[in-house]
This record gives C-alpha cells, sequence and structure tokens, in this order.
C-alpha cells in the first residue's frame, strides 16, 4: 500500500525490504547505521540517499502532487512508472549512458539507483565553466540510439505499437504542452518575468504571427507524432558527469513523440548557456559552440549509421530499397534533414518559454545583476524568435551558430 516516505519513515520501509536493506547493509548490521537525507532539488519527486559506511544508493519516490507547487497541485504518482520502464528501456540500449537500477516497486512509486557520487550535474558544472571532453559523444551516442532502437525503423510494428500505448504520459505530457507550448504565449499566472527585462520584448514576440504560428507547428507534432521513445525533459539538469562518464537521469517525462524534441530541449539549453557568459569568458563560449555543433553532428551521423547497420544486418525495417543501400542513404538523409527543422522548432520553443514561463535555467536565472541578466533574456528571446521564423531555410548547424554569435 502506498505511503509518502519522508527521512524518519525510509529506515522503517528499508528494514522490512529486503531487496533495498542488502543493497546497503549487511545482515549483522542495525538500520540504525543508515544514514538518510533528502537531496532533491527537482520539480517534481522527492530524491534520498540512503548512506552506510560501505555502501550508498539513492531511493526516489513520487508523490501524488507537483513539488514545486505543492500539495494544491495534484499530480498522479503514476509518473514514476513511466521513469521505471523508460530507465530500464534506456539502460539496455544505452548501458554505460543510464544508471543502474537496483529495485523498484510501483505501488510505492519508487525506484532505487545506483548513486552517482562521483559525478556532477551537468548545468551547475557549466555555470562553473567546467570542460568536458567527452560529453559530445556520449549524449550524441544516447540520442541516436535511443531515439533509432525505439522508432519504427528498427522495432517491430506491433510491438512499437504496443510501446506506444504503454507511454502514453497523458499528465506530463499536459505539463509540457501549457508550460512549453501555451502559457508563455498568453497571460498566464505562472509565467514569471525579470522585473529589468522590459515587458515589450515578451509583448513582441507574443504579437509575431509568425512565432506563434511556429510554435502551433510544433505543439502539434509533439502532441501527434509517435516517431520514438523520448526522454521529455533532456535539458542540462538531467545529466551527471564526470571527466570521464555522463548519466542521463529523470525520464519521468518519457513518452513516444517526435525524434527532434530531445535533441532540441539539449541543444536549448546549450544555447542559453552560452548566452549567459560574461563578455570575458570568450574561450568557454567557443567550447559552449563547439558542443552545440558537435552534439548535432555526431548524432546525425550515428543515427545515419544506425540505420545503415540496421539494413546491412536485415533486421526488422519496414521498408524495400530496390537500389540498397544508395536509396536508403538518400532517403536517411533528407530524414535527419526533417529532425534537423524540427531540433530548431524545439529548441526555439524552450528558449522562449524558459525565459518567461515558470521554470528558468539557473544559468541565466542566477545573473545577480538583473540588468545584465535582463540584456541575456533579450538575446534568448530575439535568437528563439528569429530560429524559429527561419528553421525551414537553415541549412546546416553552422549557420544557427552564426545566428546565435550575432546575438551575442
Amino acid at each position: 500500500m502506498y505511503k509518502v516516505l519522508d527521512e524518519d519513515s525510509i529506515k522503517d520501509y528499508v528494514d522490512k525490504t529486503r531487496e533495498i536493506r542488502s543493497l546497503v547493509l549487511q545482515d549483522s548490521q542495525s538500520i540504525n547505521e543508515l544514514d538518510v537525507n533528502e537531496i532533491g532539488d527537482g520539480n517534481l519527486n522527492f530524491v534520498y540517499i540512503l548512506k552506510s559506511k560501505e555502501k550508498s544508493i539513492i531511493l526516489k519516490q513520487a508523490v501524488p502532487y507537483l513539488r514545486c507547487v505543492g500539495v494544491e497541485y495534484p499530480l498522479s504518482r503514476i509518473r514514476m512508472t513511466f521513469e521505471i520502464e523508460a530507465l530500464k528501456t534506456q539502460k539496455e540500449l544505452c548501458p554505460s549512458l543510464v544508471p543502474d537500477i537496483f529495485y523498484s516497486s510501483h505501488d510505492m512509486s519508487l525506484v532505487v539507483m545506483q548513486n552517482l557520487d562521483k559525478h556532477k550535474i551537468l548545468r551547475t558544472e557549466m555555470i562553473n565553466r567546467v570542460i568536458f571532453p567527452l560529453l559530445s559523444e556520449h549524449i550524441s551516442t544516447f540520442l541516436a540510439d535511443t531515439l533509432f532502437y525505439t522508432s519504427d525503423f528498427y522495432m517491430d510494428s506491433d510491438k512499437k505499437k504496443e510501446d506506444v500505448k504503454k507511454f502514453i504520459n497523458v499528465e506530463l505530457c499536459k505539463i509540457t504542452e501549457d508550460f512549453i507550448f501555451t502559457h508563455p504565449y498568453e497571460e498566464n499566472d505562472t509565467n514569471e518575468y525579470n522585473p529589468k527585462l522590459d515587458f515589450k520584448h515578451v509583448k513582441k514576440f507574443r504579437e509575431d504571427t509568425e512565432v506563434k504560428a511556429g510554435v502551433l507547428e510544433m505543439k502539434y507534432k509533439f502532441m501527434t507524432n509517435t516517431q520514438a521513445l523520448l526522454h521529455g525533459d533532456l535539458h542540462s539538469g538531467s545529466i551527471m558527469l564526470n571527466q570521464k562518464e555522463t548519466y542521463v537521469i529523470d525520464p519521468e517525462f518519457a513518452f513516444y513523440g517526435p525524434i527532434g524534441f530531445d535533441v532540441g530541449i539539449y541543444l536549448a539549453n546549450l544555447i542559453m548557456n552560452y548566452f549567459s557568459l560574461a563578455s570575458d569568458e570568450k574561450e568557454y563560449g567557443n567550447y559552449v559552440l563547439g558542443m552545440i555543433k558537435e552534439t548535432w553532428e555526431k548524432f546525425g551521423q550515428k543515427f545515419k549509421n544506425n540505420m545503415i547497420e540496421n539494413e546491412k544486418q536485415k533486421k526488422s525495417l519496414q521498408f524495400d530499397y530496390p537500389n540498397g543501400l544508395h536509396d536508403l542513404e538518400y532517403f536517411t538523409d533528407k530524414f535527419i534533414k526533417e529532425i534537423f527543422e524540427d531540433t530548431i522548432g524545439f529548441a526555439s520553443c524552450e528558449m522562449l518559454r524558459r525565459t518567461v514561463g515558470l521554470a528558468k535555467v539557473a544559468d541565466i536565472a542566477e545573473i545577480e545583476d538583473l540588468e545584465r541578466r535582463a540584456r541575456v533574456e533579450r538575446r534568448v528571446l530575439e535568437s528563439a524568435s528569429l530560429l524559429i521564423k527561419s528553421k525551414s531555410k537553415i541549412q546546416n548547424i553552422d549557420e544557427i551558430i552564426n545566428m546565435i554569435k550575432k546575438q551575442s
């Protein structure tokens, strides 16, 4: 039977759940030797570190409301079921890029997993201007493999349709539809503004028919296009890493949607970090721009390689190609170009909502000088508006980087 756990009641729960107890305590040890600390700072769930002298693990539990708002915003616990199933799928596809899952309970809406105590959150490290040479390699692999191997290009048609049904994540998709694609473009109580950001800049994109039409197009694709199993919230706070390893966490927003969504959300967070940099941080800025370029190019190449290798192995590709790999390569290049356009559109929506919507990025929100922060926010709004209006005309990632540099 479900109950909300806290730092006090977790010990009793662990003591009665042998599968968890054995992960951190030896049989001879008392439960009183277990330290429990709440460490979560996310919007949805509670996260605890359970630690003995020898071992430590993470316990994450969903509560029946939105954590960042409180009990007045009810939210079904089923989101943890989606997270558990997504973690299992992603772990199978990218074993070195997803933390180990030790135990899960749908009844208690919780998962117990590897404690990444030798890793740090990417967003925090980027704010601290830390360079990670392997990040683009790792994230492009995660994107290419999780998105290709859960698509119709690889999966059996019947299995894919069953998975789409299994991952109908109604409530969290509705949160995305509201907070990324709807509320920022209207007067809504959830929107938040820097007091130094002149409202005329918000009004400008809200009254721009091309921008709003572009956002509506992306919202429609988000709601209707079941291309692959998405992480659904792949920002820089959903990645933990060190100089050798990268782990993607927190896929509670997982559902079957458009491939460009995950890619776009991630790249948007890199772009916003770039805009947050001070004028004397050009070296780090070049590194961030390089990551944007490298991530997209490596993702595209790896996705294409997956397509070609799959055809060579005669797996479960659903299409015939009379002229063999030549036709497949032509189709794949065309398909990746479509993903690129969607990536630009979804990145633009993420940038707009992070500036005027409910959830900000710390890269910008923690700039103490509100006048400087407002200047950064204006550049984000202007760049996002320009990108979404130009997405069908942009041919490659270098054009995006040049547009970003002109705005900085």
